[in-house]
């Protein structure tokens, strides 16, 4: 039975281990999450965006962003960049009244983001809106060019940016009235995509095109020369690249992400976890031989009663047998219904009739009966007899 079970181990293992190696062999799919992480070298990852902002600012620290606003933002010296790029841009009221109030005091915000949501879209009345290439009997996937552009003519480019059409679609269509808007840049429909939001000492700088500045367009050099351009209105002087606001956000810290992470590292975690599997399925069962059963010890006071009036009835001293059957008795009510026996009273009696099961008028004749062979100095056998007959009564009935 042994080896036929062996048998199977080997056949399973060995089918794991081919699954295994040919995932390990095969071609690796092209990732195409929209990260936007400085850390992901996938096509639409962040990390050459922010591998170019050392040339935007030479001279300046460059920082990365992994908490929330409020653990970040410096009320004693507002005046930094920060830079958000993401598919969407969603902050609650208590972060938006924060970031507010960093750009009120002379901040500078720059945020790439298809969509904005919650507090702080409301604050500043934003809307964008997707001219989806679906609708126009399109495909996500059209490789037309679209050419976008700025409106500052230093920036301009004659013929354009060239785009695939699909990451270029979406644009501003409305913004809080009550603020001071500039239009920084267009669509090839002359849309605006770019823009710049003039709040206190501060500025935003919103563009609705956040694919434009992946891994996937900065390779190229119109893209670089794009993206670099698109920051240079940023003014030199500390960075921020958040992280924290990034729909694919790294965990900080996190080992088990850093294993995962590595394609060496998370096959080895998956072969070490499907060993332990197979184990606790196969082999983990416990092992040992049965364990007895110990029944309980017994309650042998009665036959031991039985015993010692055996060897008095013997010697025929009648009374001495019925005091020792009395005391064990007594001694049983003890032990067994947990009854104090110094006071004789008719509480005690209906305490035992209640711990016993016995009816009470029961249990009153039994001690009425011992009361009267206590009382005697002599005792005949049929006296005996009948004593022993009420307890042995009583033992049996007893529910104790």
């Amino acid at each position: 039975m042994f080896k036929k079970e062996r048998t199977y181990y080997f056949i399973l293992g060995g089918l794991i281990f081919i699954y295994v190696l040919a995932q390990i062999l095969r071609p690796k799919p092209l990732n195409w999450t929209e990260s936007y992480s400085s850390e992901d070298k996938i096509p639409y990852g962040g990390y050459l965006m922010h591998a170019l902002l050392p040339a935007a600012f030479p001279d300046d620290e460059i920082s990365l962003n992994q908490s929330p606003i409020f653990e970040y933002s410096d009320s004693t010296n507002p005046q930094k960049n920060w830079i958000f790029i993401n598919k969407s841009f969603g902050i609650d009221r208590w972060e938006t009244d924060i970031l507010l109030s960093q750009v009120e005091q002379g901040a500078s915000v720059f945020i790439a983001a298809r969509t904005f949501e919650q507090a702080f879209k409301d604050s500043l009345d934003i809307g964008t809106y997707l001219n989806n290439p679906l609708l126009a009997g399109g495909s996500m996937l059209d490789e037309d060019t679209a050419r976008v552009n700025f409106t500052n003519p230093r920036l301009k480019e004659k013929s354009g940016f060239p785009y695939y059409r699909s990451t270029t679609e979406t644009y501003f269509f409305k913004v809080d009235s009550t603020l001071k808007v500039t239009s920084l840049g267009v669509n090839d429909e002359g849309n605006p995509n770019f823009i710049r939001v003039q709040f206190g000492e501060g500025e935003l700088f919103l563009h609705s095109n956040p694919t434009l500045f992946t891994n996937y367009f900065v390779r190229d050099e119109s893209g670089a020369d794009y993206a670099l351009k698109a920051l240079s209105y940023l003014p030199e002087r500390e960075t921020i690249w958040d992280e924290y606001y990034k729909d694919v956000r790294l965990a900080g810290g996190s080992v088990v992400r850093y294993v995962v992470s590595e394609e060496h590292l998370s096959w080895a975690w998956f072969i070490s976890l499907s060993g332990v599997l197979l184990f606790m399925v196969f082999r983990a069962k416990r092992k040992q031989r049965i364990i007895p059963t110990i029944e309980p010890p017994k309650n042998s006071s009665i036959e031991f009663a039985r015993t010692i009036g055996s060897l008095y009835l013997e010697k025929g001293d009648h009374k001495l047998i019925a005091d020792k059957k009395i005391r064990f008795f007594f001694d049983y009510i003890r032990s067994n219904l947990g009854l104090d026996t110094s006071e004789i009273d008719d509480e005690l009696k209906h305490d035992i009739a209640l711990r016993s099961g016995i009816e009470e008028i029961e249990i009153q004749g039994l001690f009425d009966l011992i009361d009267k062979i206590s009382g005697q100095d002599d005792l005949t056998q049929k006296e005996l007899k009948l004593l022993t007959e009420r307890i042995d009564q009583f033992y049996n009935q007893s529910q104790r």
